[in-house]
């Protein structure tokens, strides 16, 4: 039946089966490409979304984010109806609890708002969110069943009989005693749990600041000396100011900073008199500093930051710029040209470039922050890129990209060379031998690659291969025995006058081969080029195999050997799997129809 023929039903019956095929195929990449976008935090939720989370730009710091916490929930084992009587009983019981313990914050409550000028209601709010979150997986078995073992209770004494609890139905059909009595124990556990630790935790877990810390040189004799008191950094431009705390233990001084239309950026400076040398015992000076450690704690806005640093009477600018994006500690490694090091270790650090002289007034050593607002546009663009950033930062995927592209395009070109000519010789030429020549030939298709995989790597190592590119492209100009098959089907159906007519005009085997034959096996082609290129792209155990130096590590080894540095991380993975995933899906989406016709036609009668 034609497809014309087809009812209206049932083309949208096909369109649907389509469409949900797709939507099912698509999901695992689509799952793959967002994961990239999300910072580690993320995917250490208890809940693990499929999208991101929205970055949201602030336009102060210090402040409460509104959208760390989930609107409360039954929690699990306590019945409905008693939560529905619990919960606004325990929000004003939190209510009491918190408008005291505000109280103790430095600057205090409602009459003195807690440090930044955080909105006290804002931060009352989120912090009942949080600690009803927090409340919920620490509420005691007997207290979540409390209603309903008195309701079991009850019909034991009105009826004389033990009711399992299975006919209690969890809590359902309870009598509103069992659920005062219910709510109760439920309200009573609450206040209990409610202690100070758990305050400072979830007041932690939400508020949101920006601090800088300690300060770090390494010198020429590679000894590690901490610049950093307590007290050093100081505002340069920007409404902003710098109060010193103590954050957990660590000493540091939190920012306070506004941005107003016109004034988006901040410079913060560190500099003082350097120390001396604890092992030469003399004064460390300006040029013996080899590298330089900046920390600070992020607060999620997003802002860009990046670095400057005076040494000796020479400015110097990091290349690139990093974002606010965590809200925990963290720490920016800055270093001079020529202290690179191996191009091929983690590159976990910035390089200073020179940018002129200083500025006249200018201390011997001097660190700079600069931090400008995000705009929503370009938290998201900064959000959607960073796992790739840093990927590419991390190990030279570059390089490992050039090396699979190296490989494929000589892999392609050598089987399809080395593939067409021996197709055509077993289809269109007469020699002895020929058919127990092909029948060996498909024979060795049924020889598992893990039989020749230990004699392969011996003849390899005995050609002096081993920790080459070598063996990993050459074999591709003796041709493969499934292309050489499928060619060979494709050139016995093609008919025969063509190539009497080329006889006719003076066409040798070869030029019957290059200009008669080879045209008219595009589509067969462009399979063989598909598969080959996925094949060879997405090769793992030969470099595996072969290959021991990293600098001669394709896309496939490098990223197994990106995951374990990266220490598993899942974002930088995902990213990492994109950039190996995109090429072959771009590939398809051009050529889909030259390989959907290489197929249908092979073995077709011409």
């Amino acid at each position: 039946m034609a497809y014309n023929d087809l009812s209206r039903s049932e083309q949208t019956v096909t369109y649907g089966v389509l469409v949900a095929g797709a939507v099912v195929f698509a999901f695992p990449f689509l799952w793959l490409l967002a994961t990239s976008a999300k910072v580690e935090r993320e995917m250490s939720a208890d809940k693990v979304r499929l999208l991101p989370r929205t970055p949201r730009p602030h336009w102060r710091t210090p402040y409460i984010d509104p959208f760390e916490f989930d609107p409360p929930a039954c929690p699990e084992g306590v019945p409905e109806a008693v939560w529905e009587a619990a919960a606004p009983r325990i929000e004003v019981e939190l209510t009491r609890i918190l408008d005291a313990w505000q109280a103790r914050l430095p600057g205090g409550a409602k009459e003195n708002p807690p440090p930044g000028d955080v909105d006290p209601e804002v931060c009352r709010r989120e912090m009942i969110e949080g600690l009803f979150q927090s409340l919920s997986g620490r509420i005691s078995d007997r207290a979540r069943l409390e209603a309903v073992e008195f309701e079991r209770e009850r019909r034991k004494k009105r009826t004389g009989e033990i009711v399992p609890l299975s006919d209690v139905a969890l809590g359902r059909d309870l009598s509103e005693e069992a659920v005062r009595v219910g709510a109760d124990a439920v309200v009573a556990d609450a206040r209990n749990l409610v202690k100070e630790k758990m305050l400072g935790e979830v007041f932690d877990a939400c508020y949101r600041r920006f601090s800088l810390n300690q300060v770090r040189i390494l010198t020429k004799d590679y000894e590690t000396l901490s610049l950093y008191t307590g007290k050093e950094w100081r505002v340069v431009d920007g409404d902003a100011e710098l109060v010193a705390l103590d954050d957990k233990g660590v000493a540091t001084q939190e920012v306070r900073l506004r941005y107003a239309p016109g004034r988006e950026r901040a410079v913060f400076s560190f500099s003082r008199g350097l120390p001396h040398s604890i092992d030469a015992g003399r004064p460390v000076k300006a040029a013996d500093i080899e590298r330089a450690f900046v920390g600070y704690r992020g607060d999620a806005s997003w802002a860009r930051i990046s670095f400057e640093v005076i040494r000796d009477g020479h400015l110097f600018r990091a290349v690139g710029a990093e974002h606010l994006y965590e809200r925990e500690g963290a720490e920016q490694e800055l270093r001079w040209p020529g202290g690179e090091g191996d191009p091929m270790d983690r590159r976990l650090y910035a390089i200073l470039q020179p940018a002129g002289a200083a500025p006249e007034g200018s201390p011997d050593f001097e660190v700079r922050m600069i931090v400008e607002k995000a705009s929503p546009l370009g938290a998201w663009w900064a959000k959607l890129t960073r796992n790739y950033r840093v990927a590419f930062k991390e190990v030279p995927f570059a390089r490992y990209i050039a090396t699979s592209f190296a490989l494929t395009i000589l892999n392609v070109i050598l089987a399809i060379f080395s593939c067409t000519l021996t197709g055509y010789a077993f289809a269109r030429l007469q020699w002895p031998g020929r058919d127990l020549c092909f029948g060996i030939l498909l024979a060795t298709m049924m020889i598992p690659a893990q039989v020749v995989m230990i004699p392969s790597f011996l003849v390899m190592k005995w050609l002096g291969w081993y920790n080459t590119l070598l063996p990993l492209w050459v074999p591709a100009a003796f041709g493969s025995a499934f292309f050489i098959f499928l060619l060979r089907q494709f050139f016995r159906n093609v008919p025969t006058d063509l190539e009497d007519a080329a006889r006719i005009d003076g066409c040798g085997f070869l030029r019957i081969y290059w200009h008669v034959m080879m045209p008219l096996v595009k589509p067969t082609i462009a399979t063989i080029a598909i598969f080959t290129f996925m094949g060879v792209w997405n090769n793992f155990m030969g470099p595996l195999i072969y290959v021991n130096d990293e600098r001669l590590f394709p896309l496939a080894l490098g990223l197994f050997k990106f995951q374990i540095r990266s220490g598993a991380s899942v974002g930088l993975m995902m990213a990492g799997s994109f950039v190996m995933t995109l090429p072959i899906i771009t590939l398809f989406f051009f050529v889909q129809r030259y390989f959907i016709q290489g197929i249908s036609l092979t073995g077709m009668k011409g």
